[in-house]
């Protein structure tokens, strides 16, 4: 969503604004992982495979 949205911005604030989306969702999407693995390990979650 952010790199589309960035691709269509029509100003510098714009620009801005979708790059703090991105960073952030990467952000959170690491957090996520980090998470689900510390359960994995724990037996809290199925494993894959």
């Amino acid at each position: 969503m952010a790199d589309q949205g960035d691709a269509d911005r029509e100003d510098v604030g714009c620009g801005v604004l979708y790059g703090v989306l991105r960073d952030t969702a990467y952000k959170l999407k690491k957090m996520a992982e980090e998470e689900k693995r510390s359960h994995q390990e724990k037996g809290w979650w199925l494993q894959e495979g």
